[in-house]
């Protein structure tokens, strides 16, 4: 399914004008979207931006967003001190809930520069099979998480929302979860 990034978009109207489909059109913002129902998968917006703004996006990712009560995304400490991890799967533009796991408490040692790897680790046991973590605050293991998992900021408390933020920014989330040497991603 293709996607155009709408941090990437200048608006020039170039795959508007050449899609075939009439699928893209340049909304009320200045960034092109495609309706993927008139969508017929040719390739060409992505062939032809000159920003790499449109992008196939054929994986299914799995999120981790740590709350603490399944609709607030974790407010005031890191996402390692979430009372669960409410587990989402993107797949085709869409966002599905899969299950919610409770995180295993753990008191770590606050001394350590980078973070207790004991607490990452018991952090980690939570997470599996999981692609990205969200929150709104990433603790000292990022450093230690980032190569398990596209660690994500996102500001906007209402888990809603977040996946909305989410959908719009798939693009750069795959772009980062392909590199070897991750970083964490700040959404608004």
């Amino acid at each position: 399914m293709f996607h155009i990034s709408k941090n990437k978009c200048v608006g020039c109207g170039l795959c508007e004008a050449k899609c075939p489909a009439k699928a893209i059109s340049i909304n009320d913002q200045g960034f092109a979207v495609i309706d993927q129902e008139k969508c017929i998968q040719c390739g060409l917006c992505e062939k032809i931006c000159h920003q790499s703004a449109s992008k196939n996006i054929t994986e299914r990712l799995t999120f981790a967003i740590g709350t603490d009560n399944g609709k607030i995304i974790k407010q005031g400490e890191h996402i390692g001190e979430s009372r669960y991890f409410s587990i989402w799967d993107y797949l085709e533009g869409g966002m599905t809930f899969r299950e919610k796991r409770e995180n295993i408490k753990y008191e770590e040692n606050e001394s350590l520069l980078h973070g207790d790897p004991k607490k990452a680790e018991k952090v980690a046991s939570v997470l599996n099979g999981v692609d990205i973590i969200v929150g709104k605050m990433i603790g000292p293991n990022v450093v230690r998480m980032r190569k398990k998992y596209v660690p994500v900021i996102i500001r906007e408390p209402s888990i809603d929302k977040a996946l909305k933020i989410i959908k719009e920014n798939i693009n750069e989330i795959v772009d980062e979860y392909h590199k070897q040497d991750r970083k964490a991603i700040i959404l608004n």
